[in-house]
């Protein structure tokens, strides 16, 4: 299986409902089943006929397979990609290996099944499981270009240190880092971990070696900051994103998954609404676990900004989000902040684009 190819699967499970379940919300997400066996003489024949294609392909399988053994899963597991167990709890066999609980949603079977995707020797039965944790995630990606998403990550990010919780601002847009240069932020990734930028305000750049081991960087961030803002930057083609193995990836899956909130950025052009439309129809067949919400920045004032304000919330609205909000355009402020490398509320803390942020960080506290 390449980098970019959306998952194959074979299902060998006997129960229909169990089947269909696992088959359906799989095919749902773009995923192909090429194989769905009733017993393992169908399976082995299935894989021993079709190498090429087996070999590719995630087997999901059920202890209640007719003729299942711990050999024959050891044989097969040798002609497969990626071989995962799901017990209902009452046919649970521990000669066949790990079994994993089958989810209750289909957002928790696509986010423990896309952990197997992106990490073949994974084995960590808690996988779909958030873990406890002290931090609110909040991750940050922009529909297309040029929206604003870095300025919204920074600022949100300094308002909530100004509300004296322990922040981490990260800069994960690995396309186009550009944090530490608008802040004037030098040798970031010289830091194994994080750097204090102000009271209360760390921030990093994950490298390719960090995000090789993303789950344990933020095992640790969430547990040592009371709010994470993550700048994703673009998140254009999120459902091949959340399964290919990447390293550029795997904080936009994480955050898919593990984030509190994913709020997407779109300015309120008609390119910007345009690609808004492609990302919320990507948003609408794709399982995350994040909750969403929208957000509309430089929105103009009069007219033209209603206008602007209500062809946004025809293309959001649809998909229930958690929220729904709209910034002003203020150009001046932002033009002035980049010259002097520094933040909206060290600018001008007065201005209505600053008060706007400060107003969802506030919300967020709540």
């Amino acid at each position: 299986m390449s980098d970019l190819e959306l998952p194959t699967v074979i299902t060998a499970i006997s129960d229909a409902q169990t089947e269909s379940f696992i088959a359906g919300t799989l095919f749902a997400q773009g995923w192909s089943v090429i194989f769905r066996a009733i017993d393992i003489e169908s399976l082995e024949s299935y894989v021993f006929s079709n190498s090429q294609k087996a070999q590719g392909a995630l087997l999901i399988f059920a202890p209640d397979l007719p003729g299942i053994t711990r050999g024959k899963l050891d044989v097969l597991a040798t002609l497969v990609k990626q071989i995962v167990g799901f017990s209902n709890g009452s046919d649970r066999d521990w000669n066949l290996g790990e079994l994993h609980g089958l989810p209750t949603s289909a957002t928790d079977l696509v986010s423990l099944v896309r952990g197997y995707v992106r990490a073949p020797m994974l084995r960590q039965s808690t996988q779909s499981q958030r873990q406890a944790r002290r931090a609110h995630v909040l991750a940050i990606g922009s529909a297309g270009s040029n929206t604003g998403c870095t300025t919204l990550a920074i600022n949100i990010a300094m308002e909530m240190s100004i509300l004296e919780k322990q922040t981490l601002l990260i800069d994960a847009n690995f396309r186009a880092p550009s944090i530490a240069a608008l802040l004037s932020i030098r040798n970031v990734s010289s830091d194994s971990m994080w750097r204090v930028i102000a009271p209360s305000l760390s921030m990093t750049e994950i490298s390719q070696e960090q995000a090789s081991e993303v789950d344990e960087f933020m095992g640790q961030a969430t547990h040592s900051f009371d709010r994470i803002v993550i700048d994703l930057g673009s998140i254009s083609g999120l459902s091949n994103r959340l399964t290919d193995r990447r390293w550029t990836s795997t904080l936009t899956t994480w955050s898919c998954d593990q984030a509190d909130e994913l709020m997407i950025v779109s300015r309120p052009d008609l390119l910007g609404l345009h690609r808004l439309e492609q990302v919320s129809a990507l948003i609408e067949k794709t399982a995350i676990r994040s909750a969403v919400s929208f957000t509309l920045n430089m929105r103009n004032q009069g007219r033209k900004g209603a206008e602007e304000e209500a062809k946004f919330l025809a293309s959001t609205s649809g998909l229930k989000p958690l929220c729904v909000r709209v910034i002003p355009r203020d150009s001046r402020v932002v033009n002035c902040a980049e010259q002097q490398k520094s933040t909206l509320v060290e600018v001008n803390e007065r201005s209505a684009l600053r008060k706007s942020i400060a107003k969802i960080a506030n919300e967020l506290e709540r």
